[in-house]
């Protein structure tokens, strides 16, 4: 019975997590564009490293929020690679959302917070 408590506090906080990152990327570019685009990425760590909890609660807590962060590392550093078949992906709401189209250094502190978050969720999750 607790395994299936933290299961569902754990999808409960990836949809409050995916809705707190989509809503982060629909803030207008203005003074508050680092909500749209650093502040998302903290939630994209953290959300992943919701999900991989999803598929391997057997793990230690901190390899699956490295491997988050890891993983988001990789996308970030693949938004330096500008393939022809990637630009209409990127081109769209959901495709730059998930995959980004600019690299940038700043986003790494931000991926940082999210894996600590990520890691202060996960404790959370597993106290029953």
């Amino acid at each position: 019975m607790p395994e299936k408590i933290s299961m569902i506090k754990t999808i409960i906080l990836i949809v409050v997590i995916a809705a707190l990152g989509f809503l982060a990327k629909l803030v207008p570019p203005g003074e508050a564009s680092w909500i749209s685009h650093q502040l998302a990425g903290l939630f994209y760590v953290t959300e992943l490293s919701l999900i991989l909890y999803l598929f391997f609660s057997e793990h230690f807590i901190f390899l699956l929020v490295l491997a988050a962060f890891l993983l988001t590392s990789l996308v970030e550093f693949l938004q330096l690679w500008h393939p022809a078949f990637l630009e209409p992906v990127r081109s769209s709401f959901l495709g730059h959302t998930i995959i980004g189209s600019t690299f940038s250094w700043l986003d790494f502190p931000w991926y940082i917070g999210g894996a600590v978050l990520g890691w202060l969720l996960l404790k959370w999750v597993k106290t029953n």
